[in-house]
């Protein structure tokens, strides 16, 4: 079972390669905000959702899922820590263009909810994949930002038994309000 899922995490980090040559032709490095993916369309979004989803369903059911010693470990993380840069990136230039209405908001939530479930995995393995996750969802949330999606996060976080997931969206809620006190024309 962990081959299959190793192999199946690999399939999909190809497909997130190919979604990041396609919206990012020129190679930007997407580490820098001032490099953010150039166009993001709705289908950019609905790729993604559909890779995290399914990523998350292969997991979910695994006794170790989030455990960073697991067979799979390695493909898990190098499959997120892509996902998160190109959804941040994704994030910053919706932000730049103002242009979040023009994306479907039932989408938008559902990769809230998805950066949100896999915080557990992100918060064991700390690092990188910590700080990616955390600028995805800091950066999607300001991206999108409104009063719905951000009690949508607040209820999410109350179903949250983790401790340490808990506060890893309280600090993502605060550095969110923060940069909207800074930039009050913001979204």
């Amino acid at each position: 079972m962990d081959d299959n899922i190793k192999n199946t995490f690999e399939e999909m980090h190809t497909q997130l390669r190919k979604l990041k040559k396609k919206y990012n032709p020129e190679g930007k490095n997407l580490h820098f905000a001032s490099e953010a993916i150039p166009k993001v369309d709705q289908k950019l979004f609905d790729n993604l959702i559909q890779l995290s989803g399914k990523a998350i369903e292969i997991i979910k059911d695994e006794q170790d899922h989030y455990s960073n010693k697991t067979p799979y470990a390695n493909s898990l993380f190098d499959f997120w820590y892509n996902y998160f840069l190109i959804l941040s990136s994704a994030s910053i230039r919706v932000t730049e263009s103002a242009n979040s209405d023009d994306f479907l908001q039932e989408t938008i939530y559902g990769l809230i909810e998805h950066l949100i479930d896999i915080s557990e995995f992100s918060i064991v393995v700390l690092g990188d994949l910590y700080e990616r996750n955390y600028e995805a969802l800091g950066n999607t949330l300001l991206a999108f930002y409104n009063d719905d999606l951000i009690n949508f996060v607040k209820s999410k976080r109350k179903s949250i038994s983790v401790k340490t997931v808990r506060g890893f969206l309280d600090m993502t809620l605060n550095s969110v309000e923060k940069i909207r006190k800074k930039n009050p024309n913001m979204g």
